[in-house]
């Protein structure tokens, strides 16, 4: 069974956008920004290229 007074007390919370930004190098943030793009453009692509519904 979980304890939860326990387990709160070993929380850690997430690191905020900013903290993440600066622990992150810049060379890093690009390949995020890279993956990200590129999934964007395949969903994109995917919504484009669906057929219309046929009525």
């Amino acid at each position: 069974m979980l304890n939860f007074k326990e387990e709160l007390k070993n929380y850690q919370p997430l690191m905020e956008l900013e903290d993440m930004e600066t622990s992150l190098h810049t060379s890093q943030m690009q390949d995020l920004l890279d993956i990200l793009q590129h999934i964007a453009t395949k969903n994109r692509n995917e919504n484009f290229s669906k057929q219309p519904p046929e009525y």
